[in-house]
Order: structure tokens, then C-alpha cells, then sequence
């Protein structure tokens, strides 16, 4: 219609317009001329617009970045062919789609959550996230957006651009992979040359890190011998013997490459039925050569099928070289040197584009120039020192460490090493005022010129470094309170203790007065055992137990804690005191021993809210070896009265068994001495009676009159024996060195003269020279001697042998004999007066002998000792106590 009111107009003549002027009036006229040229206009405006939609068209065709266009309403207006191909969607199947419906669904909530801003007239930079084109492949994008605007600079839509990345993404990924593949290959190394020289301990190393680096159940080492495939370690698995001729092993030996499968059961390779029994699904087997010559296979398995990825195919081949020859090492490393140099190169010419990778580094990262100009930081490193992004570029690097750490900073960023630089702990400054710890180490950018800068790396270590401090300051604690244990330990005193103890609170826990009271419950009062107030001791005298608390508080021994003692209600007099001092939060710990409060470590400070959780635990490992102390120091009070009072006793009681012992030899003397006249007159009237009566003698009578002569003749001997036992405790002794060699052979002599033809072998050893009474020593050696004789009596041949004993650090002799020997179950009786073991028609005597040897070995602080079995010998020992012994040459 527009058009053809256009042309009708057009082919009107300029007489007909101005008669139709004429016949309806100018107004007219001039409103139709008005309507005229907007027509016009907007005809040229459509015009342009088709003419710029075409030309955006044609530019916008030969673009590789996708263009999509939305007005204020979301709905599509524009995409290009490049923007159609990424999502593989056609225009009509967009427009159908909600907005961003092509946009992953993990991804869509961060870019709408941007959209506000877009939608208030700004950009949106670097976006990326996923597409899901219309097949189902998921393809990488990185866009921007900004706001449409007309003419007049109003906003009319939103323009996107969309660049595919997904090449860059895929080889951000494998080089990720292969980065941490290659550190883990560097950890086997590191794990194997622990390992040392050891084969299998190498063997398992590598098993068990193959087992880590892929999906494996299990993993087995295999070493060929002959036709047969052994293992030698195995992990998570069983591991049976196989053949080389039909299993993936073998055929890994035979063509010296990894074999891979993905399903045991259905490979045609493998003709055996040891992996069906085992349940294992999927396999993958590496050589291990030396010199191409195949020593073995490594294996991992797996009972799932299709468990293994080309990656843990990629993991195994490593590992597997790892078992070659040094040549072999030699080869890969030049490789690895190569391929990390193309790589180097490759990140230098691609920095631009993985910027934004370095800013999700979790550790932060600078650059500088040689100058130490700042000319790039991370998101993190900004994130780190609390600053926008931004802010800290054109600063020198020293700007932001805190002063105490710039020397170090200088030795570790001024000349970093091409290897990586030294890592050093470093202080910074961050801009909120507060310091952050840093782990930083620093690499230089080499270019044509020489060094262009350095690239720094930060990694937080704030943490660790707090931890390193209470580490420090429990170890400093720990050492104070073994000084104080010690010091507490070593104390003599109840004072002493209380000294040593508060000396060392005061270094651990910030106080202005400290002391330690104990309770005495039944008289009710605190005794001040030490204490402090500023620089002065406290008063020693008790103070009333109701003064602290209420007794049945104290008993229940808990820690007492007291903030401000200027908000309590009613607090106790002695809080009441201490506030008047000026002191406000206090600190009471009890002091326990099994579970009663005895007493308490009381602390005070002139501030409120002193004492932290940290000084309550510190006071707490105070308190208890302090009651420990404090109780010892009781009981050695204790003991020290009880130990006085027992010596008094013994002493009286000892006083009193000598004066007992001297009036008895001294009544053992007098009675024997008396005994020995009506003794003898016995004896001889017995004699006198069988001699005058003769044959005319009645057989009865001289029966009696012999018994009475024999018995009066042993109890004459029995009388004598008491005699000599009385003088050997009443005659003085005097110690001489005694060369025992000669006493022997003295006596000795004698003896063999007695005994007339019997046959005596005498063995007598080298004998030591001893302190000892001559003559006491003779008569103990010659009963000794006599007893061995008379009990060899019944041998064929008798055989005596002295030697020397020592026992407890004292020195003596032994005789050992061959004759009849005794019970040792009577040995108690031997050494006692007039006990005899045999009758006295087999061996004469009165039982006394030993019982001298006894006297003697005890006058001398000795002992003696016998040990027999019957009819195998006996062997007597005696020793002579005093530690002055000398051996004859």
C-alpha cells in the first residue's frame, strides 16, 4: 500500500498537487507532505538495516568464532555458521531452544548468575564452560559478551562470541596427565633407589606402585625360567605358574611389548584356564628388559573387564623400562630432557592463553623483571595478601615482605637457580596489616639478553608455621617442667619445693602473685607451704580455710577460674583482699594425691581475663608433681622419726642381747668349770671300783661300773668342748695375714701321721692369704680336716681336696671329701652343739667340731656352709669376712 501511495504521488504533476491544495486546504496539503517523508525515512532505514544485517552476515560467515545474538527478551536474533557448527545445532532448532539451552547444565548457573551485569550494561570477559552439541558430544568454549546498543545508545540485546577451545582443554588434560605421570614415575625412581641393591624389595616396590598407578586388583612379577612363566612377588592376587607357549605373558616375552586385554575369558590368545579360576577379567603385561634381552613380565589384573585405560597401559610401559640397565636409563632420561625442553618451549610461546589456568593455582605466583618490578600476579598471590587484582603490579616484590625476612629474600629471589631456586620460609605484609608465612622459591626467565626476570611461587604455609610454634612453646614447657620435676625431686622440704615449683610457673604463666597452700581440714586452716606477690615473699602464717572457700568445695579439689573478681557478688575474703591489692582474675588449681585434695596452686593477675586455656593446662601438669613432691617430703619426715626411733630401739635391744651373751659364756664358763671335778671323781671312782673288785667282780655291777666310766669320760669331753667354746667367744682376736698354703700343709701333716697306713690322696690347691686370728683359723682348717679323715674311714681310698672359694666378696676354703656324705635335709643340724648325724660306735666324737667352725667363721664375720648327698661326699666351706685379702705368690 506504502508503495503504491509512493508511486501515486510520484506520478502526480505539480499543477494537480497545487489544485488539490486548492480544493481541500493547505492544512491538508502540508500534513500530507509530512506523512511523505517519513515513509521515505524509514524505507532508507530498512534499507541500511537489510543492507548491515547482510554484511554482518557475510563477515560474520567467514568467522571461526561463533556469534549469537539475543534481544533484551532472550530471544535469539542472530547466530552464525561458526556458532551453528560448535553446537551442531541449525538456526531454527536454537531459536526453538530456552535460553543458553545449549550451554552444559553444571556450567549454565555461573553464566546466568553473570547475566545481571551484562543486563546493567556491562561485559562479561573469559567465560568458560561446556557445550553440549546436539549429538551428545560436550565441546569447550570460551566467550564474551557484551550489550547491543541502537543509534541513540539505548540497549537493545546481548552479542556473544564463542571460540572453541576444547583442543587446548584436551591438551591441558593430557599434559596434566602426563605431569603426573611423569612426578609418579619420578617417586618409583626415588622408591626403587631407597629400596637399594635388594631384588626383591625392588620387585615389590615396582609391583605395589603399579598396583597404585592403574585400576589393578592385583599385580605379579614374572621371571622366565625355561618353558615357564614363575612369579616372584605378587600383591592383592594369586599367582600361578604359566606357560610361555599360550599365555599374554609369553607373548609379551616374545615380541617384547606391552600386551593389553580387556577380557580374559573371550581372548583367543590365551589357552589356558588359571585366570578363570582366579576370577581375574582384564590384564596388562609389560617386559622387563636388560640390553634387549627380556628378563621377565610385570603384570596387573583386574576382576572386572575393561578395567585398564590407555593411560594405565601408558603407567605400566614405564614402569616396566624402570627394571632396564643403566644404558637404559641413560636413554630415557636424554629423552625426557628433550621432551621437558619442547614442553618448556611450548608453555613460553602459549603463556597468554594458560594465564588463566596459573590463576586456579592453588599456590601464588608472580613475575618480575630484572629490576624486581612486579608484572604479573595470580588471582591466588592477590588472594594471598589480601589485594585487588591489580594493585600490587609496578611494586617491588620487597614491598610486600614483612623486614625481618628481607635478607633471606634477597639470598633466595636476588640470583634464583635455573634449577628452581632455593626454597626458603619468608614473612609477608599483607595489606589488612596482618603477616602471612610463605613458602617461596624463585626460577629465573632466561631470554636472548640473559636473565629478563624471575617467576616467584608462594605457597601458604601460616599454618604450619603456628603448628611449628606450639611445637616450640610445648617443647620449651616440657623442658621447664622437667627442670621443675627435677629441681621439685631433688628438694628437702616442703619450703624448698614450694620455691622451686613458683619459680618455674612464673616463667610459663604471666602472674603477679602465686603461692601454694596445703589444707589442713580437721584444724581448719590453709598453711603457705611459698609464695610470691611482685618481687616479695608471702607471709608463712596459716590463714583460715573459709577465707578461699567452703571446705566441702576445696575437698572436691576442681579447678577454680575467676575472670574479674570485680563482678562477683559475694566473693570470698580472700578474692575481697586480693582486689583491694589491685589483682583481678584468679587462677586455683588443686593439688591431688589419690583423688584428695591436699592443697592448691593459686595464681593472680592484675588483669581481667589473664589466664587462657593453655596457662589452666600448664598449671594443671604443675600441680601434680608438686603434690608428688610434697607428699614424699611428708613421708620421708615420717620415715626419718620412725628410722630414729627404730635405731634407739635396737640400739637398747642390742645393748641388751650383749650383756645377755656375756653373762651366758660367762655362766657357760663358771658351770663347766665346776662340773669338771665331780666329773673326774665319777670317772676314777668308776676305774677305782673295776680294778680293786676284779674277777670277784658281779657281771651286772662291772656292766654298770664300765657304763659309768665311759659316760663320765664323754661328759669330761662334753665339759672341755664347752670350755674351749667359752674361750673362742671371750679370747680377743688378732687379725694377721694367714698364708692359708702353709696352715694346710701343717695341719695336713699331722693328720697323715695319725692316720697310720691308710691311703689319703691329698689335693691341695693354691690358697689365698687371708686377714684373719692364726689361731682361730688353725682350729676351724684342723676340725675341718679331721672330720674329712674320720668319714673317709669306710674308703678303700680316700681322697681330700682343699681349694680356694670366693662368696659375695669374701674369701675362704673348701674341703671336699669322698665319705659317706649326710641328708642335706639335716645339714640345719650340723653346725649346732653336741648334734651328731652317725652313732657313736661307727664314728667317735661329740658333735662339737663344727659347731667351733661356726664360732669362728662368725667371730670373723664369715659364714659356713656344707653341701652332700649320701654315700657321694661332702664338701665343707668357710669363709672369713673383712675385705683386706691378699693371695700368697
Amino acid at each position: 500500500m506504502d508503495t503504491a501511495l509512493a508511486g501515486l504521488i510520484r506520478g502526480v504533476p505539480p499543477q494537480t498537487l497545487a489544485a488539490a491544495a486548492a480544493g481541500f486546504g493547505v492544512l491538508a496539503l502540508l500534513l500530507l507532505i509530512v506523512l511523505l517523508n517519513v515513509w521515505l525515512k524509514r524505507r532508507r532505514a530498512d534499507r541500511a538495516a537489510a543492507e548491515a544485517r547482510g554484511h554482518l552476515r557475510t563477515v560474520t560467515a567467514t568467522m571461526r568464532e561463533g556469534v549469537v545474538a539475543y534481544d533484551m527478551n532472550l530471544r535469539l536474533t542472530f547466530v552464525n555458521r561458526a556458532f551453528e557448527r560448535l553446537t551442531g545445532y541449525p538456526e531454527e532448532d536454537i531459536r526453538d531452544q530456552e535460553f543458553l539451552q545449549y550451554v552444559h547444565p553444571d556450567d549454565r548457573p555461573a553464566l546466568t548468575g553473570e547475566w545481571e551485569r551484562l543486563a546493567q550494561g556491562g561485559s562479561l570477559r573469559d567465560q568458560e564452560y561446556r557445550v553440549v552439541a546436539k549429538g551428545g558430544q560436550v565441546r569447550w568454549s570460551s566467550s564474551s559478551w557484551e550489550p547491543l546498543r541502537d543509534e541513540s545508545g539505548r540497549q537493545i540485546g546481548y552479542l556473544g562470541t564463542e571460540f572453541d577451545i576444547t583442543e587446548r582443554k584436551l591438551g591441558e588434560e593430557a599434559m596434566r596427565l602426563d605431569a603426573e605421570l611423569f612426578q609418579a614415575m619420578i617417586e618409583v625412581q626415588q622408591a626403587v633407589a631407597a629400596a637399594g641393591l635388594d631384588s626383591r624389595t625392588v620387585m615389590r616396590v615396582i609391583a605395589d606402585r603399579g598396583l597404585r598407578l592403574t585400576a589393578a586388583t592385583g599385580a605379579v612379577i614374572e621371571s622366565i625360567e625355561g618353558e615357564e612363566l614363575v612369579p616372584q612377588v605378587h600383591i592383592g592376587t594369586e599367582a600361578p605358574r604359566l606357560q610361555l607357549a599360550d599365555s599374554l605373558s609369553g607373548l609379551c616375552v616374545r615380541t617384547g611389548e606391552l600386551q593389553r586385554s580387556d577380557d580374559l575369558l573371550a581372548d583367543p590368545r590365551i589357552g589356558h584356564d588359571a585366570y578363570r579360576a582366579i576370577g581375574v577379567r582384564s590384564l596388562l603385561a609389560a617386559p622387563l628388559t636388560d640390553e634387549q634381552r627380556t628378563l621377565g613380565v610385570l603384570k596387573v589384573v583386574s576382576t572386572q573387564p575393561g578395567a585398564f585405560s590407555d593411560r594405565d597401559a601408558k603407567a605400566l610401559r614405564l614402569l616396566g623400562g624402570l627394571m632396564g640397565a643403566a644404558l637404559g636409563h641413560a636413554a630415557a632420561y636424554e629423552s625426557r630432557q628433550l621432551r621437558l625442553e619442547d614442553r618448556t618451549r611450548a608453555l613460553q610461546e602459549s603463556e597468554q592463553r594458560f594465564k588463566q589456568l596459573v590463576d586456579v593455582a592453588q599456590e601464588g605466583i608472580w613475575l618480575a623483571d630484572e629490576r624486581g618490578i612486579i608484572t604479573y600476579v595470580n588471582q591466588r598471590m592477590a588472594q594471598l595478601l589480601g589485594y585487588q587484582n591489580g594493585a600490587m603490579l609496578g611494586r617491588r616484590v620487597y614491598d610486600f615482605i614483612e623486614a625481618g625476612s628481607r635478607a633471606s629474600a634477597q639470598r633466595t629471589l636476588a640470583r634464583p637457580s635455573a634449577a628452581g631456586g632455593e626454597s626458603r620460609d619468608l614473612r609477608f605484609l599483607r595489606h589488612d596489616g596482618g603477616e602471612l608465612w610463605g613458602l617461596v622459591s624463585a626460577t629465573p626467565i632466561v631470554g636472548r639478553d640473559g636473565v629478563a626476570g624471575t617467576v616467584g611461587m608462594v605457597t601458604d604455609i601460616t599454618e604450619r608455621k603456628q603448628a611449628e610454634e606450639r611445637l616450640r612453646r610445648s617443647a620449651e614447657r616440657l623442658g621447664i617442667l622437667h627442670d621443675m620435676g627435677q629441681a621439685v625431686l631433688a628438694a628437702r622440704s616442703l619450703a624448698e619445693i614450694g620455691r622451686a615449683a613458683l619459680g618455674r610457673i612464673r616463667r610459663l604463666v604471666p602472674c603477679q602473685r602465686c603461692s601454694i597452700v596445703l589444707f589442713d581440714f580437721t584444724g581448719g586452716q590453709a598453711l603457705p607451704v611459698a609464695g610470691f606477690t611482685g618481687g616479695q615473699a608471702l607471709s608463712g602464717a596459716p590463714i583460715p580455710l573459709d577465707t578461699f572457700s567452703p571446705g566441702e568445695v576445696l575437698r572436691r579439689g576442681t579447678v577454680r577460674y575467676v575472670e574479674d573478681i570485680g563482678t562477683m557478688e559475694s566473693p570470698p575474703a580472700i578474692f575481697r583482699q586480693l582486689c583491694e591489692d589491685g589483682l583481678r582474675s584468679v587462677l586455683t588449681v588443686p593439688l591431688l594425691v589419690d583423688g584428695e585434695a591436699i592443697g592448691e596452686v593459686n595464681l593472680a593477675s592484675d588483669r581481667p581475663g589473664a589466664f587462657e586455656s593453655e596457662h589452666r593446662d600448664i598449671a594443671l601438669e604443675i600441680a601434680a608433681p608438686i603434690a608428688i613432691a610434697i607428699q614424699h617430703a611428708r613421708l620421708r619426715e615420717d620415715l626419718a622419726k620412725k628410722s630414729t626411733e627404730l635405731e634407739r630401739r635396737m640400739a637398747e635391744r642390742g645393748a641388751a642381747l650383749r650383756a645377755a651373751t656375756t653373762e651366758l659364756e660367762t655362766l657357760l664358763y663358771s658351770v663347766s668349770h665346776d662340773l669338771r671335778t665331780p666329773v673326774r671323781h665319777i670317772g676314777g671312782f668308776a676305774e677305782l671300783l673295776l680294778q680293786d673288785g676284779g674277777a670277784s667282780l658281779d657281771p651286772g655291777a662291772r656292766h654298770y661300773a664300765d657304763r659309768i666310766a665311759q659316760g663320765a669320760g664323754r661328759l669330761g669331753g662334753m665339759l672341755d668342748d664347752l670350755v674351749l667354746l667359752s674361750r673362742l667367744g671371750r679370747q680377743d682376736m688378732l687379725r694377721r695375714p694367714v698364708d692359708f698354703n702353709l696352715l694346710v700343709e701343717d695341719v695336713v701333716g699331722v693328720l697323715q701321721a695319725e692316720a697310720g697306713d691308710r691311703v689319703i690322696d691329698w689335693v691341695i690347691e693354691p690358697l689365698p692369704m687371708l686377714e684373719c686370728d692364726p689361731t682361730l683359723a688353725r682350729i676351724a682348717v684342723l676340725n675341718l680336716l679331721e672330720n674329712a679323715v674320720k668319714f673317709t674311714r669306710t674308703r678303700g681310698r680316700a681322697s681330700i681336696r682343699v681349694r680356694p672359694v670366693r662368696v659375695e666378696g669374701q674369701e675362704g676354703i673348701a674341703v671336699q671329701d669322698n665319705g659317706v656324705g649326710f641328708k642335706m635335709a639335716h645339714a640345719g643340724k650340723l653346725f649346732g652343739l653336741f648334734q651328731r648325724l652317725h652313732r657313736a660306735d661307727e664314728f667317735e666324737g661329740e658333735g662339737a667340731g663344727l659347731a667351733f667352725v661356726q664360732r669362728i667363721a662368725q667371730r670373723h664375720s664369715g659364714r659356713v656352709w656344707a653341701e652332700s648327698e649320701v654315700d657321694e661326699g661332702a664338701t665343707f666351706s668357710i669363709t672369713f669376712g673383712g675385705p683386706d685379702v691378699r693371695h700368697a705368690s
